[in-house]
């Protein structure tokens, strides 16, 4: 996203590619310099933190529309929406904006993320649509996940554990298996995305009390306070 928002000012960023390390190639970055022009830009909507709002549209079984999504993004927007798609969702995008809708039915889904890059964060919101399945799912191509606010793969597979799900780590994602959840507290250490989680699969699941969703505030302070408009108008 970086590189050609950069190629619009006129900076040249070349991108050397080493050896790959546990699947993933790492690059040395060159950067020219040069004069920068202006440009004028609408700054598109971020796909990380509107994840969680496709995912309440599948898993309850409603749609929602995110105004001003470009046609063509510079965000793995794609990628995001293939995902959603395998889980049962109906896309479409116009001038009015991005649509996601579900009719309530999850399908379980074997998805590589790997290509997803830095949206591949949000992928606790697919996580919990895959719990809430009830079909077995497989996600790959996200262990770099374990190094960020937390370890994100070994965060979910207690807190979605101690709802009674059936996740397990792999060596570079997670296996969820079908299995009745049940309300109770989630822990957060502190991540927004895990926060997120816990909301999702509040939308289906009674009682599930989300210890300090105030983290949210990283990304969106406003997030309970949309979250619970959203739920209001279903």
């Amino acid at each position: 996203m970086t590189v050609p928002m950069l190629a619009d000012h006129g900076v040249r960023v070349r991108a050397i590619a080493e050896q790959p390390v546990e699947g993933h190639t790492r690059y040395t970055w060159h950067v020219d310099p040069c004069a920068l022009a202006p440009v004028d830009r609408v700054v598109e909507p971020d796909a990380s933190n509107a994840l969680p709002f496709m995912a309440a549209a599948l898993a309850t079984g409603g749609r929602i529309r995110i105004r001003h999504w470009p046609a063509h993004s510079i965000q793995p927007v794609a990628q995001i929406l293939e995902v959603l798609g395998a889980f049962g969702a109906n896309v479409s995008i116009d001038e009015h904006g991005l649509e996601v809708s579900g009719n309530g039915q999850l399908s379980g889904v074997e998805a590589d993320l790997r290509e997803i890059g830095e949206t591949a964060p949000t992928f606790t919101a697919l996580a919990a649509l895959a719990a809430l399945s009830g079909q077995r799912s497989e996600l790959r191509g996200i262990g770099h996940l374990r190094g960020h606010e937390t370890d994100r793969l070994a965060a979910l597979e207690a807190e979605v554990g101690a709802l009674g799900g059936k996740i397990a780590q792999t060596d570079d994602g997670l296996v969820i298996e079908p299995a009745d959840l049940r309300g109770g507290r989630f822990r957060t250490y502190e991540d927004h995305r895990m926060a997120t989680t816990a909301a999702i699969i509040g939308l289906r699941v009674p009682e599930v009390y989300i210890e300090n969703i105030e983290t949210t505030a990283k990304t969106m302070p406003d997030f309970p306070m949309r979250w619970g408009s959203m739920v209001a108008n279903r």
